[in-house]
């Protein structure tokens, strides 16, 4: 069940809307069966990368495979360019193509996240 926008704390109400969507809502309960907060997590990753690439959860699922593993692959490339760690990088990742198998849309092909493994804030 999810609260109304109003009842929800300051940092999950921005992404909120896109639960307005019943395809989004059944896939952030389903991830929420296994993680409330991974399903958090990723709706605020997905609703981020939509709102920075100026389109919605929907029209991802328009692209074919080859143009979804394309598009993965560059963004993987302008966060590394960009200076985001590994590990966030694999973040918006992993919601992206958990938002896109929850649509059988699978990209099985492997993708290089230089540094996911790394923790650099436990690092130091």
């Amino acid at each position: 069940m999810t609260l109304p926008k109003e009842h929800l704390p300051p940092s999950k109400r921005k992404y909120a809307r896109l639960l307005e969507d019943p395809n989004v809502k059944r896939w952030h309960e389903n991830v929420a069966r296994g993680s409330p907060v991974t399903a958090d997590v990723y709706l605020r990753r997905l609703g981020n990368y939509c709102e920075k690439t100026k389109t919605n959860p929907a029209a991802l699922l328009a692209y074919s495979e080859l143009d979804l593993y394309n598009l993965l692959l560059d963004l993987v490339s302008s966060m590394e360019q960009a200076g985001k760690t590994g590990s966030y990088t694999e973040s918006i990742f992993k919601a992206l193509r958990s938002w896109l198998a929850h649509n059988g849309k699978d990209i099985h092909r492997k993708i290089k996240i230089r540094g996911a493994e790394d923790s650099p804030s436990l690092k130091k």
